[in-house]
């Protein structure tokens, strides 16, 4: 009654704990880089955010002078550069506009658009990438649009 028995089938408590803990790293793992895609984006929006109201400060002062009664307009080129500035400060960006950054206007250059990708650095599942797939890539945009106030 007490007696062990041998030979039968099924796995033995090492190599269920070593398959415990590769399941553990692999979940891990994915939910580091998960939340490595989640933090990322969120400093992509911040970058496009304040880099488009960084380029809505570029009122056309002159064009607001000469009608005062006229809702006022941006100034693209300034409006740009203070974008590819801001950008610049923030997150190094040395090519202003790129494919990874882009600056739009409405066409009454009421309204600035700033668009802004980045590939994320993956650890984990940089490492089990299978067949070269795609980068994973974060992007936002980020629209400010000018309103007369009061003054």
């Amino acid at each position: 009654m007490g007696e062990l028995r041998r030979g039968e089938g099924g796995f033995s408590a090492p190599i269920m704990v070593l398959i415990m803990a590769m399941m553990v790293l692999f979940i891990g793992g994915i939910s580091i880089d998960l939340w490595r895609v989640v933090a990322d984006h969120r400093e992509v929006t911040g970058l496009a955010d304040g880099a488009a109201i960084a380029g809505a400060t570029a009122v056309d002062i002159a064009a607001y002078e000469a009608d005062p009664t006229l809702d006022p307009i941006l100034d693209p080129a300034v409006a740009t550069q203070r974008v590819c500035q801001y950008m610049a400060d923030h997150e190094g960006v040395t090519s202003c506009p790129s494919a990874a950054l882009t600056v739009d206007f409405a066409p009454d250059l009421s309204a600035i658009t700033v668009s802004f990708q980045r590939e994320v650095e993956l650890t984990f599942l940089r490492i089990v990438e299978v067949g070269g797939a795609d980068p994973i890539v974060v992007y936002s945009d980020a629209v400010v649009e000018l309103q007369r106030g009061t003054p």
